[in-house]
């Protein structure tokens, strides 16, 4: 592996190395198609996995153990907080996200977010990260991620890594990414805008297009190529109170990526980045896009 990039923070680019890393070895084992296949384990939140979470978890964990400014890596995979050594930076991960859309060859990818001098659960917040992003596992191995202010793209051309800036800011589409299967339970707000946005009768222009892979990754690169607006709400169902997605594994770094690029965020309160997080494993409804279509779904609930 080569990997040129320079973090503009101190003492990151061990850190960078071994999620680079673990990224191409997590990767080539996909490819092999290996570890496609439920396991007979769940993890912490109480997803079935399949065997390729558990070796991708293992990978980062591995690369990562070997860096001395790494204090703790906690996982969606994993219990509690494993501390490594006492260094600034601890690093939450999503070590294969769509997962189970990998089975049916959907890309997948792994989400990270590092933070600094966390040392309790909610310390894992949104005014601690300096970086996040995510790697995509598909045609060819990418990442994209916010070092500090900054943002990057890259892909790997089997021997080494291309990471160049992401100028220009967030594109603009009217694209919506939302797992629509609650709508019948959603909160009232949340229909009637729904049904707003793909409305051609009450002066929309054009209705938003509908674009779900239920791959994370792969729903935020388009957003980060293309724009739009990323949902995936709360409902009034067993299961789905507060939303599925993760708001350290998922949320915030996706929230912390797309406002560096002038994005926003919101759970239809406040920013993602702005939500205390009491426990490592917590959900949250995730609204994640372009600004004025997060200041829409803010206004819609408060209407």
């Amino acid at each position: 592996m080569s990997q040129s990039f320079q973090s503009q923070l101190e003492n990151m680019d061990g850190i960078y190395a071994a999620l680079f890393s673990a990224a191409e070895e997590i990767y080539a084992e996909l490819k092999k198609g290996v570890g496609l296949k439920f396991a007979t384990s769940s993890n912490e939140s109480g997803d079935d996995q399949i065997e390729m979470d558990v070796i991708a978890d293992e990978a980062f964990f591995n690369a990562l153990k070997e860096d001395g400014n790494v204090r703790y890596v906690v996982s969606e995979e994993r219990p509690g907080l494993n501390k490594i050594s006492d260094g600034p930076y601890s690093v939450a991960l999503d070590p294969l996200d769509g997962s189970k859309s990998a089975l049916v060859g959907i890309p997948s990818g792994a989400i990270f977010a590092i933070f600094e001098n966390a040392e309790t659960a909610p310390d894992f917040n949104g005014k601690n990260i300096v970086s996040g992003g995510f790697f995509v596992f598909g045609m060819n191995l990418e990442v994209y991620f916010a070092d500090g202010d900054k943002v990057y793209g890259g892909i790997f051309d089997g021997s080494d890594w291309s990471v160049l800036p992401i100028e220009g800011g967030l594109p603009s589409a009217e694209i919506l990414s939302i797992n629509a299967q609650n709508q019948t339970v959603w909160d009232e707000w949340l229909q009637r805008h729904y049904a707003c946005l793909f409305d051609t009768k009450g002066g929309r222009e054009k209705p938003q297009n509908m674009r779900w892979y239920a791959s994370m990754v792969a729903d935020m690169k388009r957003m980060v190529l293309q724009g739009g607006l990323f949902a995936y709400p709360s409902a009034n169902i067993k299961g789905y109170e507060e939303g599925k997605l993760r708001l350290v594994y998922e949320a915030i770094p996706m929230a912390f990526l797309i406002k560096a690029m002038g994005g926003s965020s919101t759970d239809g309160e406040r920013s993602l980045l702005e939500v205390p997080v009491e426990t490592l494993h917590q959900k949250t409804p995730v609204f994640i896009g372009e600004k004025a279509k997060i200041d829409a779904v803010e206004a819609a609930r408060k209407a």
